[in-house]
């Protein structure tokens, strides 16, 4: 699943991918939604930096910030 990191947040912009990965597991907010149902999300998903780097060590998803993506290597 592919997200955007803008300042200290990560977006998942895409709404299927949004509602599968709160699905498996409650990861991040949909935005402007305080207590949704999975078949309610519509909009996008936001993470935390700390739910972001979990999920991208896991490989559920990758993080790009200005069309570039990152990694955890150095």
């Amino acid at each position: 699943m592919k997200s955007e990191l803008i300042e200290n947040r990560i977006i998942v912009w895409n709404i299927e991918d949004s509602k599968k990965l709160f699905s498996e597991g409650y990861y991040g907010k949909p935005i402007g939604m305080p207590k949704p149902k999975i078949e309610e999300i519509d909009v996008p998903l936001i993470l935390d930096l700390i739910e972001g780097y979990y999920l991208m060590s896991k490989s559920k998803i990758q993080i790009y910030k200005n069309k570039k993506k990152i990694t955890t290597k150095k």
